[in-house]
């Protein structure tokens, strides 16, 4: 995964690789994490998925969480470059438009705290 940052308000694009499955979800909730925490002029988490392989339901799962903190820390989030398999599992679990519409979920809070 790599990430890249902006200067002044700006999106955080971190870009998957390889599978992201039951193995790898708790390395892409430490690196949202690093790349969210303390930088309060984020305004859009963009996950790119073209090079992702696998996703499991635990990948799903992890997925899913980052869009409801994101949201809750009134960031939008979305998914770039859903391949066909993804592409597949998201909309055979109705969660394609939820995860690849960029929306803002909630206020921004005050503090820094409960940052992905």
């Amino acid at each position: 995964m790599t990430t890249s940052f902006g200067t002044g308000p700006h999106p955080v694009r971190l870009a998957l690789t390889g599978d992201l499955d039951y193995d790898t979800c708790g390395e892409l909730l430490l690196r949202v994490r690093a790349a969210l925490d303390g930088r309060r002029e984020v305004t859009d988490l963009l996950l790119d998925c073209r090079e992702l392989g696998l996703v499991d339901s635990m990948g799903l799962s992890t997925l899913l969480e980052i869009h409801r903190r994101a949201g809750r820390d009134g960031i939008a989030f979305h998914l770039e470059g859903v391949g066909p398999a993804l592409r597949r599992l998201l909309e055979l679990t109705g969660t394609y438009e939820y995860l690849t519409s960029p929306q803002r979920s909630g206020p921004r809070p005050e503090s820094g705290r409960g940052r992905t």
